[in-house]
């Protein structure tokens, strides 16, 4: 996760039919912030479910996260009981690689420190892989 980039944090708590999917897009989805976690370069994931949850759960969570994030991203989960959580699983998620327009990279900070330092714009030119 080193070198990953802009991250994210996310917590999401579910019950029911689909308590393993639907913990995974609370998790995920931010009131704060729009975040694209499509092209993420790794994710840190922790599944915890009550006494109920089974591996089949715990590995639904860490599938659902696969299909959104990029397809060679290296993900490390793993999964604990908690037996006061009876049917419910909680997913915590750290996501490295992530895109926000309302989140400053390195890069992008710099450049703000110059243009109200000196007034200058920038206009970024995109390196195009051939």
């Amino acid at each position: 996760m080193s070198n990953g980039g802009v991250a994210m944090i996310g917590l999401g708590e579910a019950e029911g039919e689909m308590k393993s999917k639907d913990s995974v897009i609370k998790a995920l989805r931010s009131p704060l912030l729009d975040v694209d976690v499509s092209g993420a370069t790794s994710a840190l994931v922790n599944v915890v479910g009550g006494s109920s949850m089974s591996i089949s759960d715990a590995e639904t969570v860490v599938e659902e996260v696969y299909e959104r994030i990029n397809p060679d991203a290296r993900i490390i989960w793993g999964a604990q009981i908690d037996p006061s959580l009876d049917n419910t699983i909680r997913t915590m998620l750290v996501v490295t690689g992530v895109s926000s327009p309302q989140i400053l990279g390195k890069e992008d900070l710099k450049q703000s420190r110059v243009v109200s330092k000196h007034g200058i714009d920038f206009v970024r030119r995109r390196r195009m892989d051939i």
